[in-house]
């Protein structure tokens, strides 16, 4: 693990229970909240954003499940994974637990080991999700902000990906580019120019430069078009 202690809400009725899984996740660095019931829980988490939850499959009032859909129904909360803790081998427990969104279970009474490995394997993945996601969300803002088009072309000449500076200078919408053939020729015959729309309505040339590459594991072309309009 690394220098931050990653947090672990435990929501168990029973507080033995709780103490007991608390006592061995804090012995490998973990720090521990809980709750005693689906209530606190929701309000926990409006205090605390927990890296991962244990949430025991049934308590009275408001149960596991019931919990796990109200937390998988809000954006704020809904990548938190969440394990059950379960007494029950019962085939439709577990099914309807994962159709509520849980990521995994472990079966009361717990082997420390195996919770243990669960429970980091979880917030591992969580924790390289969201850097997935940081670096995708960086790569989409140079996309949409650049002022060269860019387009990725199938092998058959069907466009698979456009950004905006590319859809206005074809002057059409990003949903008539995408799925569409902008056709073979652009690639093969190595064209090094072709006639766009600039943003006040000019026609204008852009200069393409052709990149061979791989989109969804096949074999694409990566079209750049940038504006070669002489500044004044």
């Amino acid at each position: 693990m690394d220098n931050q202690r990653p947090t672990i809400l435990i929501v168990d009725d029973q507080i033995d229970n709780i103490q007991v899984l608390a006592i061995a996740l804090e012995m490998h660095g973990y720090s521990i909240t809980y709750a005693l019931n689906g209530k606190e829980t929701l309000q926990r988490l409006q205090a605390i954003k927990p890296d991962i939850i244990l949430l025991d499959l049934f308590m009275p009032g408001m149960d596991g499940l019931q919990v796990c859909e109200q937390i998988k129904g809000n954006q704020e909360y809904q990548d938190i994974p969440i394990l059950f803790l379960t007494a029950s081998h019962d085939e439709e427990h577990l099914i309807d637990a994962f159709e509520k969104g849980a990521a995994d279970y472990v079966t009361k009474p717990f082997r420390t080991i195996e919770l243990l490995a669960r429970v980091q394997t979880h917030i591992k993945l969580r924790r390289q999700t969201k850097e997935i996601k940081e670096i995708k969300d960086k790569l989409d803002t140079i996309v949409n902000h650049i002022k060269d088009g860019i387009l990725v072309v199938d092998s058959e000449g069907i466009i698979q990906f456009a950004n905006p500076a590319s859809a206005q200078m074809f002057n059409k919408p990003l949903s008539d580019l995408v799925g569409n053939e902008l056709g073979k020729p652009i690639v093969e015959q190595k064209v090094t120019q072709i006639g766009i729309i600039r943003k006040n309505g000019d026609l204008g040339q852009a200069e393409i430069t052709v990149a061979q590459a791989e989109w969804e594991e096949k074999p694409a072309s990566i079209v750049c078009l940038r504006d070669i309009a002489v500044d004044s």
